[in-house]
């Protein structure tokens, strides 16, 4: 259940009686008659700044809500009553310069008309700071009881445990000599597991080491007949074998392939209109729209005159357009088709004309 009040009612409540004592102390000629009055507003600040500092996130909230909202209910008679003092607040005070006439009056009327204001105010704070002690004492029983259960709960769940623990003791205590009986059961098990297993052990070792020994004396019979089949072999008839380094070939597509060294310009030709014979370049392969050049020196064109030492790395180059005139080229791509050249820089042929990448 919500109230409807908040911390800033409490501070205006606050203001409203620290105004109202400071009217009452302003009024010079009559001071004595209003230090109860005083007295009451002082009590009921102190009241209100307590209540402020209880806390409203308890268990109990709603019970403080609703003190705090009981309390918070003399801010009407408060108004009003300080709306009633400031019209007289300049008449009473002793170092008011006002008309004599006028001053006269107000104080004729306040003595005649508020007097009763001042004595009903004065009933009903004492009744409310009174309901206010009444409310909190009653809020203090409450919570001394609550914690005297909680108090008496957690005594018995102790006293439930100690006894537990007691419990579990004695069975320790009684199970000590049971416990010290098995444990030199077990010593005794384990003493005659530990002699069964050493025998079972000590036969297993030597029986490896009868395996191990027969399989050395084994691996050095085979390693002599190995020895002796090595010595007794035949030399390799190298008649039929290539032992000189092939030709490295690159084809305009950018794969590497040997070729024997022994192999003459035509079977390199033929080789490379094979590896063509579809796909990429073919047509080009067909028309005879190629070049083999040296790798190293790619000026260097190789024809059927040409001498190839074993080892020499060829670099095939596709012939991607024929000169129009001595002066213009005209290409239909822009950049090598090799997926790792890409190069966009050609040089003439010296003996088709054409220009290669």
């Amino acid at each position: 259940m919500s109230f409807g009040f908040s911390v800033g009612d409490f501070i205006a409540v606050g203001k409203l009686i620290s105004e109202a004592i400071s009217c009452l102390q302003a009024v010079g000629g009559a001071r004595s008659e209003y230090q109860e009055l005083i007295r009451e507003f002082q009590a009921l600040d102190a009241a209100l700044r307590h209540l402020d500092r209880l806390n409203s996130n308890d268990p109990d909230s709603t019970r403080v809500d609703s003190i705090k909202y009981a309390a918070l209910s003399c801010r009407h008679p408060l108004e009003e009553f300080l709306a009633k003092i400031k019209r007289y607040e300049n008449s009473l005070d002793s170092r008011s310069c006002s008309g004599a006439v006028r001053s006269t009056a107000d104080k004729i009327r306040w003595t005649f008309g508020q007097k009763d204001d001042i004595k009903r105010l004065q009933t009903y704070l004492n009744v409310h700071i009174g309901t206010i002690n009444m409310l909190l004492a009653q809020y203090g029983l409450e919570r001394i009881h609550v914690t005297s259960k909680k108090s008496e709960a957690d005594a018995l769940r102790i006293y439930e445990q100690v006894n537990t623990t007691q419990t579990m003791v004695i069975g320790l205590q009684q199970s000590v000599p049971a416990q010290a009986l098995v444990l030199h059961k077990v010593y005794s098990m384990l003493g005659s597991v530990y002699d069964l297993v050493r025998g079972d052990i000590k036969s297993s070792l030597d029986h490896l080491e009868q395996i191990v020994s027969t399989i050395c004396v084994t691996t050095q019979q085979i390693y002599t007949v190995v020895v002796q089949i090595r010595d007794s072999a035949m030399p390799v008839d190298t008649r039929w074998t290539h032992f000189q380094a092939p030709l490295v070939v690159e084809d305009a597509l950018g794969y590497k392939f040997p070729v024997p060294s022994e192999y003459d310009f035509e079977m390199l030709v033929t080789i490379i209109q094979q590896r063509f014979k579809s796909g990429s370049g073919a047509r080009e392969v067909r028309a005879g729209n190629y070049e083999l050049c040296r790798t190293r020196r790619k000026s260097e064109v190789v024809t059927a005159t040409s001498r190839l030492v074993p080892g020499t790395a060829i670099t095939m180059a596709i012939i991607v357009a024929i000169p129009s005139n001595r002066d213009t080229v005209c290409l239909k791509i822009t950049k090598c088709p090799m997926p790792h050249c890409r190069s966009s820089e050609i040089s003439q042929c010296q003996d088709t004309g054409g220009s290669v990448w």
